[in-house]
């Protein structure tokens, strides 16, 4: 068991249960893995993508970490409404530029803002990427992100208030040598709806579905189970047990006033004491 403190901030707690943390790693796994696909066959050079961690900040928090200058895709959801962000350091996405245009890519990069024809250039790569969000949200719902602007300036996004509380998540992207930290940061308003699908009370079986559900719960009771009653198990070293010989005796030590074990394939279910039915030794249930 993992001892380490986790800080709590009461002032944003979390809004989302266990299942549905883990539907949104899932998703974000998924994601990571097309958006690896998609800088392979683009650059034509084989690129690695995997998440390393999903969590809730304020917008003012997660905007506060960026550096700055960044590359930052604003991005729209439909049907849902909202507005996220797509975020690269200008690092690999001058090298990715460097790519599309026969470069090596692996020299140096300038860290500054993009030309129109630098931008243009990377915006065709970053709605590939984005475009497989549909593809990692679907086992949850429908959902369709488009790049709606590009940015460089940390400070001028200004998409929502600073206390909004937003889910983000970091990616490793590595490109050839290079290995930077991209971000995708989703506001929590955006996802809850998608997410309460895992809330839902499953439906009701109608029709062929309900009868087959009905036959398979009856041929399950007809399974054979094997069921025995035994008393607690004794220890004893290997010397011991090399020692035994027919007709040496092992006392069971198991207390004249405590119940023996029912176990159901192997499996602790209740207990039982031990007496007769007839000429035939029988056990009482008295606990399960």
């Amino acid at each position: 068991m993992n001892s380490t403190p986790v800080l709590y901030d009461f002032r944003s707690p979390s809004r989302f249960s266990r299942e549905q943390v883990r539907a949104l790693q899932m998703v974000n796994e998924t994601f990571a893995r097309q958006m690896a696909t998609v800088l392979s066959t683009t650059l034509r050079i084989v690129g690695h993508s995997a998440l390393t961690e999903v969590k809730q900040l304020t917008y003012d928090e997660y905007t506060g970490s960026l550096p700055n200058p960044s590359f930052l895709a604003v991005l729209e959801f439909s049907p849902m409404g909202g507005d996220g962000v797509f975020q690269m350091p200008m690092d690999i996405v001058m090298s990715i530029i460097d790519r599309l245009l026969g470069g090596p890519g692996t020299e140096e990069q300038p860290s500054r803002g993009l030309s129109d024809i630098e931008a243009g250039l990377v915006r065709n790569v970053v709605q590939r990427i984005v475009r497989e969000l549909t593809y990692a949200f679907d086992t949850l719902a429908h959902v369709k992100a488009n790049v709606q602007s590009l940015e460089s300036d940390v400070q001028l996004l200004q998409l929502a208030p600073p206390q909004d509380p937003m889910v983000v998540s970091e990616f490793e992207i590595r490109i050839g040598d290079q290995v930077s930290t991209a971000t995708l940061c989703i506001p929590v308003s955006t996802v809850a709806p998608v997410l309460e699908v895992l809330k839902a009370k499953p439906q009701e079986l109608t029709g062929a579905q309900a009868a087959a559900a009905k036959a398979l719960h009856s041929r399950m009771n007809e399974v054979p189970v094997v069921v025995t009653v035994a008393f607690e198990p004794i220890q004893l070293t290997s010397a011991e047990v090399f020692d035994l010989q027919v007709g040496d005796v092992l006392p069971l030590r198991h207390p004249t006033n405590q119940p023996l074990t029912l176990s159901a394939d192997g499996i602790p279910v209740g207990s039982a004491v031990p007496g007769s039915h007839g000429s035939r030794l029988a056990c009482q249930i008295i606990a399960l």
